[in-house]
Order: structure tokens, then C-alpha cells, then sequence
């Protein structure tokens, strides 16, 4: 994979990472500002995230006829416009409608672009240049945030959305700079083809462990600015942005994912460490300090990025055919845990509490533990 192509991917990624998390700490100054329960604002997330959970496999079935740079042009060119109308709308409603929208081309663009990455890429370097698109769609994520909650606090909320409304645009325009995958001989998949991918043991144990870490991980994010809100009153949206600044910790270990993953002797191994990981740092948003919170954010997105980076890596090192069909699937999983993860869990919250709360995270992610260690002993016995 040349390097122009994998700069140009890895810019999409981030400018598209950006566009789907921005309106997150701004959840609690919307919710004010229009006059409406928080969790209706929380709907400016789940509404995105929801196709993502759904629409990844109908695009997984596209991507093996289609290219996907042609699927890509479209997609990214309709997201900045999209993006645009933020700038000038101030109905909650017609906002909800616009990232109605968007929440149909976000998994278009990131299936597209982890299918390109696959099929491009040498068998040997797949797993290292998903660890880079990883880290890019890390990047984006807390960029989006900070610029939105850095706006809010300096200027007027909408000018976040023009700064990445024109990154969009410079994305779309170098995505007719990449190079053609329209070479690759795709294969024909069938609703056959798509149970053949679940019925195998390490696939179907990849997407569970994924959707409830991601259950856990898109709940906290978006509950967090309501929390944190309450625990300190005077707290401004930059330094709500400013929790998220774990992400970066997110972008370290992607990395290092390799790496981790031969110090841990295996992939089941290093899933079961990030997992780990993430438990500990689950337990500890319990804690009440503002301060204490904001360190073990990093804690708690280096474990979820350790998780997401060696499965996303490990499934794309398996797959030898259907890639699109089987990163379609991956996706869809790891967003349909995001959709409910942003808006069930917030009546858990207003009925028992933070603290109960968080009880109830340790055990979705106990599950995700007990899972990956059955997964360590399918891949020791296949050894």
C-alpha cells in the first residue's frame, strides 16, 4: 500500500471520526439551550450511531462488486454537506433529521475504508495498517470533540462544525488522488456466505466482545458530560472536551498493538489484557473527583482502543475472503453496541445512580471477559 494512498485514508478517517463525535460535549449546553430532556439531546448520538449498527453489512455486500473509493467520493462529499447545515440550523428537530442523514453514509465510509485498507494492503502488513486506521479514527474522535467543546467555549458552538465541514471537503477532494481497488477480483457473497462468517467460532466471538465493549464505552461518553455537569457546576464545555483527552492514550497503544500482542504471545492473550484493563478502569469511574476522572479516562479508552485495535486487526489477518461482508459485520457490531449503549443505559443512570451505574457496566464487561477466555482456548486448541 503506497504511502499517498494510506495518508489519504488515514485523513478520512480522522476528518469523518471528527463529524460523527463532535455534537457529544456539547449534549448538556444543547439540551439547555433547546429546552429539552437530556435524553432526547443524547438522540444527536444514537440516531448516528444506530444505521452504523445495521446498514455495515448491506455495504459489506456492496464492497464486494463496488470499489470502494467510488463508494467513498459519494459518501464523504454527502457528509460535508450535511455537515455544512449545521452551521445555520437552530431546530433541535431538523438537526436530529440532518444526523438522521449522516448516520446513513458513516458506515458507508468506515467500512468502505477498512475494506480498502484489507484488500490493498499485503497479507503480512494488514494488521499493522489497521492499527494506523484505528489510531486515525481515535484521533478524529477526541479532534471532533475538542474543536466542538473548544468553539462552545470561545466563540459560538457552530463554528466547530465549520472547521470540520471543511475538512470534509479537503478529504473529498483528496480522495480522487487514491489509487483504484477496482484491479480486485471481488467474489459474489449470499445471505449464505453472511452465516458462514457467524458461525465460526473466533468470528462470532470477535463481534460479541466487541459490541459489549462498545456497549460500555459509547454509554460512558455520552453520560459523562451530564455526570461531570453535576459533580461540578461551574464546569465549562472545554473542559468537559478535556475528559476525552483519554483518546489519546487510545492512539499510543493502536501503535503499539503489534507489539503488545507478541508480549502477550497471541491475539486471544492481548484481548483478555485489554479487557482487564478496561474492568479495572470501569470500577473506577466510580470515584467523584473530577481530577481523578479525567486520569482514569486514560485508563479506561487505552483499554477499549487495546481491545478494538487486536480485534479489528486479528479479524482482517483471518479473513481470506468476503472481506468487505466480514468487516461489514464487524462494524455493524461494533455500532449496534454503541446505539444502545448511548441511550438505554441514561434510565439506568436517572434510576439508580452513578455508582449503580457503573455496577451494571462491570457486569456487561465481565461477560466480555468470560468470552474472551473461551476465545484464548478456541485459538490454543486450533494451534
Amino acid at each position: 500500500m503506497l504511502l499517498k494512498n494510506l495518508a489519504i485514508v488515514l485523513y478520512t478517517a480522522v476528518a469523518a471520526f471528527c463529524a460523527l463525535y463532535a455534537p457529544q460535549p456539547l449534549l448538556a449546553l444543547l439540551s439547555q439551550q433547546f429546552q429539552i430532556d437530556p435524553s432526547q439531546t443524547s438522540l444527536l448520538i444514537t440516531v448516528t450511531l444506530l444505521p452504523l449498527g445495521l446498514a455495515p453489512i448491506f455495504y459489506g455486500f456492496i464492497l464486494e462488486s463496488v470499489p470502494s473509493r467510488t463508494l467513498l467520493k459519494y459518501a464523504v462529499f454527502l457528509l460535508a454537506v450535511t455537515e455544512v447545515s449545521f452551521i445555520w440550523l437552530d431546530d433541535f428537530w431538523l438537526l436530529l433529521i440532518i444526523r438522521c442523514i449522516q448516520g446513513l453514509l458513516f458506515p458507508a465510509i468506515f467500512t468502505a475504508l477498512m475494506t480498502y485498507i484489507s484488500t490493498i494492503s499485503r497479507p503480512e502488513y494488514v494488521k499493522k495498517k489497521i492499527a494506523y486506521y484505528v489510531a486515525a479514527t481515535i484521533l478524529g474522535g477526541f479532534l471532533g470533540r475538542f474543536i466542538t467543546g473548544l468553539a462552545a467555549s470561545y466563540t459560538h458552538w457552530h463554528h466547530g462544525f465549520i472547521l470540520i465541514s471543511i475538512a470534509l471537503f479537503i478529504a473529498w477532494g483528496l480522495l480522487h488522488l487514491l489509487d483504484s481497488d477496482a484491479k480486485l477480483h471481488f467474489s459474489r457473497p449470499t445471505v449464505h456466505s453472511l452465516k458462514s462468517i457467524i458461525k465460526q467460532p473466533i468470528f462470532s466471538k470477535i463481534y460479541l466482545i466487541i459490541f459489549l465493549s462498545f456497549f460500555c464505552f459509547a454509554s460512558v461518553l455520552n453520560i459523562l458530560p451530564f455526570h461531570v455537569s453535576q459533580l461540578d457546576q461551574n464546569i465549562s464545555e472545554l473542559h468537559i472536551s478535556l475528559l476525552y483527552s483519554g483518546y489519546l492514550m487510545g492512539i499510543i497503544v493502536s501503535l503499539n498493538a503489534i507489539r503488545i500482542t507478541h508480549w502477550c504471545k497471541g491475539e486471544a492473550q492481548a484481548i483478555f489484557l485489554g479487557l482487564m484493563i478496561y474492568t479495572i478502569a470501569i470500577v473506577g469511574l466510580s470515584i467523584s473527583d473530577t481530577s481523578l476522572l479525567f486520569i482514569d479516562m486514560f485508563l479506561f479508552c487505552g483499554g477499549m482502543f487495546l481491545i478494538h485495535s487486536i480485534l479489528s486487526g486479528y479479524l482482517n489477518h483471518l479473513a481470506v475472503e468476503y472481506k468487505g461482508l466480514t468487516n461489514g459485520l464487524y462494524i455493524a457490531c461494533y455500532y449496534a453496541g454503541g446505539t444502545l449503549g448511548s441511550y438505554f443505559p441514561n434510565y439506568i443512570y436517572h434510576t439508580v445512580g452513578w455508582r449503580g451505574y457503573v455496577v451494571f457496566l462491570t457486569l456487561l464487561v465481565s461477560i466480555a471477559l468470560y468470552i474472551a477466555y473461551a476465545l484464548f482456548h478456541i485459538t490454543k486448541t486450533n494451534k
